[in-house]
Parts: structure tokens; C-alpha cells; sequence
């Protein structure tokens, strides 16, 4: 996989870095039209240094080729480079050091949509509190520094492994953010 030239390899900033195997970087084209944002790392991207390749991932995965559109297509990152203990939700001491890290990222690429995956993103991203029947699938604009973009709330695909009536409402929005980005 590609990145968008902003490599993490070492960071110290809070207390996540005690337990993680990997840092782990965005993956995709610098050129992508289309930027997903997850919480954070899980297990098997952990493991392997890469976000979502686990049983997340393979619904993200199964979303975008329902969609038509390849993985290798878009860019796929999480506001948080270590994996949390336990996959715990990140603190906010944890999200604040690495939101630096989400704007270094995202400077040198110029996706028309981000869509933000899951509550806490919603929540860092947009300052949406609400619940996320509430919001998921709504366009709203996302002002990062001087930038704006076109942005999208989803069911972080996690929710779908466990509460499985999230699944439609998930593949619906990525079909509804490839869409707003020109993909489909």
C-alpha cells in the first residue's frame, strides 16, 4: 500500500506506546479522492502495521467492492496510531497527541470527502455528540485548519460485528461518500 508521505515510525506522546507491536500508518493513494478515518487500531492491525485488516477491515473491505471501487482506490487511516488496551475507546490525552499527526497526514493530499467512522471520530472531527442512528449517513462540513472538505458520518464497521442491523446503514454511506467523491 501506498501512504500519503507522512510516515509515523516513532512517538512517545502518550501513554499508548507502552503496549503496541506497530505504529500504524494510513494507507492509499496520496491522490485519493476519498479519505476514511477510523478510532484506532484493533489487534490484527497491531500486528501487522496496517489499519483496518481485521474483522473490521473485511467489512469495510466488502462495503467498498459492493460499491465497486477497490481498496487500493481510497485512503484508509485512524485518528490514533497505537492500538488502545484491550481495544478500549482513546482517551482524550491519546486523541489530542496524535491529532497533529491526522493534520501532518492529510497536509499534502487533497481528498474532496472524509468520512469519519464511528462515534469518536464524529465526535473529534465534527464535535458531534449526538447519537449515531442521529447522524450516520448526514453530509456536514469539516473545517481542518484553513482546509474544508466535504465530510460523512458512519457506523464505525466494528458496530456492524455487533449489532448486525448497522450493516445497511454502514455500506449505504460508503456507497453515499464514494458517491459525494465522484467514485460511483
Amino acid at each position: 500500500m501506498t501512504s500519503s508521505g507522512y510516515t509515523l515510525t516513532d512517538c512517545r506522546k502518550c501513554r499508548l506506546w507502552t503496549g503496541r507491536a506497530k505504529i500504524v500508518n494510513g494507507t492509499g493513494p496520496r491522490n485519493a479522492r476519498i479519505v476514511f478515518v477510523g478510532e484506532a487500531p484493533g489487534r490484527d492491525e497491531d500486528l501487522t502495521g496496517e489499519p483496518f485488516v481485521g474483522r473490521a477491515g473485511r467489512i469495510l473491505n466488502e462495503a467498498l467492492e459492493e460499491a465497486g471501487v477497490d481498496r487500493g482506490a481510497v485512503y484508509i487511516t485512524n485518528l490514533v496510531r497505537c492500538r488502545p488496551p484491550e481495544n478500549r475507546r482513546p482517551r482524550q490525552d491519546e486523541l489530542s497527541a496524535c491529532a497533529g499527526h491526522l493534520r501532518r497526514e492529510l497536509a499534502p493530499m487533497d481528498p474532496v470527502v472524509i468520512c469519519a467512522m464511528g462515534q469518536t471520530v464524529a465526535r473529534s472531527l465534527f464535535g458531534i455528540t449526538k447519537k449515531m442512528a442521529d447522524v450516520t449517513g448526514k453530509e456536514l462540513p469539516l473545517e481542518m485548519g484553513a482546509r474544508r472538505f466535504r465530510g460523512m458520518i458512519a457506523y464505525h464497521p466494528a458496530a456492524c460485528l455487533y449489532r448486525r442491523t448497522n450493516m445497511d446503514s454502514f455500506k449505504s454511506t460508503v456507497r453515499k461518500s464514494l458517491g459525494m467523491a465522484g467514485m460511483v
